[in-house]
């Protein structure tokens, strides 16, 4: 399976009309991914960007910077954008060969004969337009978890959201795992954002951890979303270190958004269990070494940096 397949133009979804008119925003740095053959000048060449200057570009002209791209010797490109304070970092993700596959690993799992409950699939897909409503309002849609492992937000539509699903996800923990390892079941997305209501979410994270190395995007982000949320509920040594196999990998993939939760996720876990150093030590330095050399990102290539410091050599 590829990461990407041909030329992909994602929209800079970073770019709300609201943040050009409340600020000005700037050009910082800007970020490439997966290059080995190529180097950083030669992509940056193709770029009309120049870092400080005031950024008055539409997202229209900048999807077209990274349709120029292609003309580079490569199999495949991603555009997007990451904020950092006032400046606009534009990120391309590069997969120079196509005949050399990343990481991902598809699900082996048997099939599933379980299903969402319609009802599930409703309230998910309107509680996630709720959070977007409070997203475009300017505020984090606030949360917290249970002790028996339940999300509960502060917003209260969502908060009634969070309890209709709580109740039909009561004892559907295995089901809903099932569902999600079984790579042709249509509802598998669906089936990981249950598990946020199903309580005992470390034997979650212990069952779905790969699929963050799913060939599918979106399974990819959601069980990101899912190990982030409940990391902290984390207790077996075991799972731990299963884990931090994981997310060392998840570093190698040429994907912004990937590679930033695992960061992520590898600190705080790191954090908890220091015992993982000698797993992380072994196979998380070459791929902490590289981001920590190539991004100019202060929450990737800083957040490198200090994972590598912390686990020393």
């Amino acid at each position: 399976m590829r990461l990407v397949s041909g030329v992909v133009l994602s929209l800079l979804t970073l770019l709300p009309t609201l943040a050009f008119a409340q600020r000005q925003l700037v050009w910082g740095e800007t970020e490439i991914i997966g290059i080995k053959r190529l180097t950083r000048e030669q992509v940056t060449s193709q770029l009309p960007i120049k870092p400080g200057e005031a950024v008055t570009q539409n997202e229209k002209e900048m999807l077209k910077w990274c349709e120029k791209l292609k003309k580079l010797p490569i199999a495949a490109v991603s555009c997007n954008g990451a904020m950092v304070g006032s400046r606009l970092h534009y990120v391309v993700e590069i997969l120079e060969d196509a005949s050399a596959d990343p990481v991902l690993q598809p699900s082996t799992a048997p099939r599933a004969a379980a299903r969402v409950p319609p009802e599930a699939r409703q309230l998910i897909a309107q509680r996630e337009y709720r959070v977007q409503e409070v997203l475009a309002d300017g505020y984090m849609p606030g949360e917290r978890i249970t002790p028996s492992g339940i999300v509960v937000a502060e917003d209260p539509e969502l908060r009634t959201f969070d309890a209709q699903l709580r109740d039909l996800a009561n004892g559907q923990q295995d089901r809903m795992i099932a569902i999600a390892l079984d790579a042709r079941h249509p509802e598998r997305k669906d089936a990981i954002a249950m598990l946020s209501w199903t309580g005992r979410p470390e034997a979650s994270i212990a069952a779905l951890h790969g699929r963050m190395l799913d060939p599918d995007n979106e399974v990819r982000n959601l069980t990101g979303r899912l190990v982030l949320t409940f990391i902290e509920w984390i207790k077996d040594p075991a799972v731990a270190d299963a884990l931090a196999g994981t997310l060392a990998q998840v570093l190698t993939l040429p994907s912004h958004t990937d590679r930033t939760k695992a960061l992520a996720a590898l600190g705080q876990l790191y954090a908890l269990h220091p015992e993982i150093r000698g797993t992380l030590q072994r196979v998380a330095r070459e791929p902490l070494t590289e981001i920590a050399r190539t991004s100019v990102l202060p929450n990737v290539g800083g957040d490198a940096r200090g994972l590598l410091a912390a686990i020393g050599d």
